[in-house]
């Protein structure tokens, strides 16, 4: 009954809150033939294949050096997993810039900062670099090695390493008060986590919603909740994070469930307070489309007077084609982050 509460849910939303999607004529033919190819089915096979495609692209059009400043492998926590990038502007600036925190994907047991090579994620720090924004990649724990809310936690501990030295010059002299989460996947996933377990006696002051200080969240196709659809190698994945063969319990646990306990008008949910961007992809899997539009549904239902998080649709790309095309001639992606990230750091 519940699940056929929320499918009649996500109907209404798809019908109410589709956005037209944002078309670039310049993606290559071969790159766009291969996401039409796959349609909305998603594996690490057609992950693999993706990550080959845009691993060599991103090396042939930056063979030899990056457009900012690296350094690698900072730890920000205990686990061999707990470390970071920091990719920084080259020109030097008196003034302190805006941070982007990015966490990737690859459902809950695989994926890395580091992912082809060098070359991705590397074509993310390298993007918002050269556009004065100083970028950190982070790791995080995977299973077997984690379990629920484990992801959560290390994103705190990533948050709170920024916060007491991303203003410092080595690290490009960020401003610990304008940072912006992004996280993709099982990335975002774990941001959400972060947030909405949010303890409210962490928060320091009326004007910060939670601590340490965020200018903003960008969830890039998230699964804000989980139910007996999903593929067997997710549910095995989810079986081990979360430790329980209960798909409504998952559910309790996942963001969708998070929100549904937090109190009416919460500040999480005001994107005055809390500014967040949602993207999916025009061909994300099924079981990504439906999380999202409940989650959107969840946070309208909470929102003070029911107030939008902005919502985008990327046309041409699947699950991970449009955060891999950062920093290719395709650039639709990176310039929507680029323009939310001023924008709310702009404040």
């Amino acid at each position: 009954m519940v699940l056929l509460y929320r499918k009649l849910y996500i109907r209404k939303l798809i019908f109410l809150l589709f956005i037209p999607p944002i078309k670039d004529m310049s993606m290559q033919s071969d790159i766009l033939e291969a996401v039409e190819r796959n349609s909305t089915n998603w594996s690490p096979a057609v992950a693999e294949a993706f990550r080959q495609i845009y691993g060599k692209k991103h090396q042939n059009l930056n063979p030899t050096k990056h457009h900012g400043i690296v350094k690698e492998n900072i730890s920000y926590g205990p686990h061999k997993r707990n470390v970071l990038d920091v990719y920084t502007p080259t020109e030097v600036s008196t003034s302190q810039r805006p941070v982007m925190i990015y966490v990737h994907g690859g459902g809950l047991v695989a994926g890395d900062k580091s992912w082809f090579k060098g070359s991705l994620y590397a074509n993310i720090g390298d993007y918002f670099a050269s556009h004065g924004i100083v970028t950190v990649l982070i790791n995080y724990r995977l299973v077997p090695d984690v379990t629920y809310p484990g992801g959560g936690d290390d994103i705190q501990m990533a948050r709170e390493w920024v916060y007491h030295n991303i203003s410092k010059t080595e690290f490009g002299n960020g401003d610990p008060k304008k940072v912006v989460l992004v996280g993709q996947s099982a990335g975002s996933l774990h941001i959400a986590t972060n947030i909405y377990l949010s303890n409210p006696d962490s928060i320091k002051s009326e004007s910060e919603v939670v601590f340490p200080p965020i200018a903003g969240i960008v969830y890039i196709s998230t699964p804000f909740t989980f139910d007996s659809s999903a593929p067997e190698h997710n549910q095995t994945a989810l079986r081990a994070y979360y430790n329980t063969e209960d798909i409504e319990e998952i559910h309790e646990f996942a963001p969708v469930g998070l929100m549904e306990i937090l109190p009416t008008n919460s500040p999480l949910l005001d994107p005055r307070k809390l500014p967040c961007l949602i993207i999916l992809a025009q061909y994300d899997p099924q079981e990504i489309q439906d999380a999202t539009f409940l989650f959107i549904e969840e946070y309208r239902r909470k929102s003070p007077q029911g107030v939008l998080p902005e919502f985008v649709i990327v046309a041409g790309h699947n699950h991970i084609s449009h955060v891999c095309s950062i920093g290719t001639e395709d650039d639709v992606q990176g310039r929507l982050l680029h323009e939310f990230i001023c924008k709310v750091c702009s404040k």
